[in-house]
């Protein structure tokens, strides 16, 4: 592969990786928004609820994450455009 096209997939990469942690930072803080607004409530009472309620929580967060999805795959699409996509071509 041409360095060009190494470094070009190495920058896409880290592009994404930044988003991606943008993206579960951004998903965290409206989750913990949710649980001290009361929209996830924790449960009183016994342990055992709490253990049910941390995979309700998880699939809070995971859901808020996967709503930012979206802009990161344009925002990366866009951004390989802008390198241009001939770059990516190994040859």
């Amino acid at each position: 592969m041409r360095p060009d096209t190494i470094a070009a997939w190495t920058q896409l990469y880290a592009a994404v990786g930044l988003l991606a942690g943008i993206c579960s930072g951004c998903a965290l803080l409206k989750t913990i928004f949710d649980i001290r607004a009361g929209t996830i409530a924790p449960p009183s009472g016994s342990g055992l609820r709490w253990w049910l309620w941390f995979p309700k929580v998880w699939l809070h967060f995971q859901l808020s994450y996967l709503c930012g999805f979206p802009c990161i795959l344009a925002i990366a699409i866009l951004y390989a455009h802008y390198i241009g996509f001939a770059e990516f071509v190994p040859s």
